[in-house]
């Protein structure tokens, strides 16, 4: 998903020197492309979508380096498929008979520590993933929605490769003298419905109608 703002002719608006055209558009530019960048991840956080996806906005001024007056702003994510899923708002269904397995709290963390290749979605934390990291088996336990996968509750998870995270929540030792035999990791459901939380065209067109102006302050600069 990228936005991009650009000024067809800015010299038909300003009247100068072509080094002065060019620096006054590449500097309106710049406070294009980091405006619009902000605003798209204060979106993200107010949101409650959290910092890490709101820093997937990224925004570069073309050219890089230098001035010119055909000066354009690019801002884009590294999670497309995300970003606009909450901007439509989406259901997600599980293919075929399965579940989609959404992690409680008492999971510890939301994914494994396999390092994640750019576009992979292969470290989210799974049942399977779960099972491996921490030795422990998860059992199966059927409900009108779904269902749940739980872990037994008499341990304290040790496991090595979570300990280090800040992430990292042992889940407390109950047994049933306290009324809880289980701890709930996942929660099964056939889908999900993402609610629309994100307004990316009205933010990036609000940007975009500041771009006259933005030049027009340098070049009154």
């Amino acid at each position: 998903m990228r936005f991009s703002a650009t000024v067809a002719d800015p010299r038909a608006a300003l009247q100068g020197t072509e080094k002065q055209v060019a620096r006054s558009v590449t500097a309106g530019m710049r406070e294009i492309t980091e405006g619009l960048k902000e605003d798209l991840r204060s979106d993200v956080r107010e949101s409650g979508l959290g910092q890490r996806l709101a820093n997937t906005w990224r925004g570069q001024t073309f050219p890089r380096t230098g001035e010119s007056a055909e000066a354009a702003a690019y801002v884009s994510t590294n999670a497309p498929k995300l970003i606009d899923a909450f901007d439509r708002g989406v259901t997600i269904t599980a293919k075929g008979r399965k579940y989609l397995a959404i992690p409680t709290p008492d999971a510890g963390v939301r994914q494994i520590s396999r390092r994640r290749s750019k576009g992979s979605t292969g470290n989210t934390l799974s049942p399977a993933s779960w099972e491996r990291e921490t030795g422990i088996k998860l059992r199966f336990v059927p409900s009108k929605s779904g269902g749940v996968l739980v872990a037994d509750a008499f341990y304290r998870r040790q496991a090595a490769r979570y300990q280090g995270r800040k992430s990292f929540r042992a889940i407390k030792e109950a047994g049933p003298d306290k009324g809880r035999s289980f701890v709930v990791i996942f929660v099964l459901v056939k889908q999900v419905k993402l609610r629309k939380r994100l307004d990316i065209a009205t933010t990036a067109k609000r940007w975009a109608d500041r771009v006259p102006s933005a030049i027009a302050a340098n070049w009154e600069a």
